[in-house]
């Protein structure tokens, strides 16, 4: 499990393809502190610890990540946010992330509003029902709260200090491809009023709590 509180930003080095597959390497921002076998979320994608030097990391990625992710566009000099696993007794800052993306989202506008920046989010709308205003989503690995919604694009304020510390204050321009994950406490929800059929929203029922 990860918070979506971004340790570090680092760079891919280099990109392997193998057919529909490929291996990624990444400047190692940890040290010593990570050993293989270890999950890293990579721009939000929950990775295993191939191999590490103290130069770089390696990672597997499969064809279905590489489908649903923002990793199939990977190319030596990438910048990428970095979080490894929540330890059991480390403090919890974000909101729970599985690094498990559901979908890529596409940036429709970027707008600086004073020492702040505003960014649209066009996403699938079928995931609309997962999404509510002041609700958790996580870009690219970080953990941030939607401010509006707009049917299926949101809208997200980054504050100075997110963008001094995530990948968005370089990497974020308009009709850029994002790394989407949706709330899992607002899927289970989903799921449970699906199946009982009374026909509410997620957020008239988020109201009534």
């Amino acid at each position: 499990m990860f918070t979506g509180i971004i340790e570090a930003v680092s760079e891919i080095t280099r990109v392997e393809r193998s057919g529909s597959e490929c291996r990624l390497y990444v400047k190692n921002p940890f040290g010593n502190e990570i050993k293989t076998g270890d999950s890293i979320a990579v721009d939000g994608v929950c990775l295993t610890v191939e191999t590490f030097s103290p130069e770089n990391i390696s990672f597997f990625v499969s064809k279905s990540t590489l489908d649903k992710t923002i990793a199939g566009g990977y190319k030596a000099g990438s910048a990428v946010n970095m979080e490894r696993a929540m330890p059991v007794d480390g403090r919890f800052d974000g909101h729970i992330v599985q690094g498990h993306v559901d979908s890529c989202g596409k940036v429709a506008d970027i707008r600086k509003i004073g020492d702040g920046t505003e960014i649209k989010i066009a996403f699938d709308k079928n995931f609309a029902g997962l999404t509510v205003p002041r609700g958790s989503v996580t870009v690219n690995g970080v953990s941030l709260t939607i401010a509006e919604l707009d049917g299926n694009t949101l809208k997200i304020s980054l504050i100075p200090e997110t963008l001094k510390r995530t990948t968005f204050a370089k990497a974020l321009k308009t009709g850029a491809e994002v790394n989407l994950e949706f709330d899992i406490l607002g899927k289970y929800v989903s799921k449970i009023m699906h199946r009982s059929g009374n026909g509410q929203e997620l957020e008239d029922l988020i109201e009534k709590l």
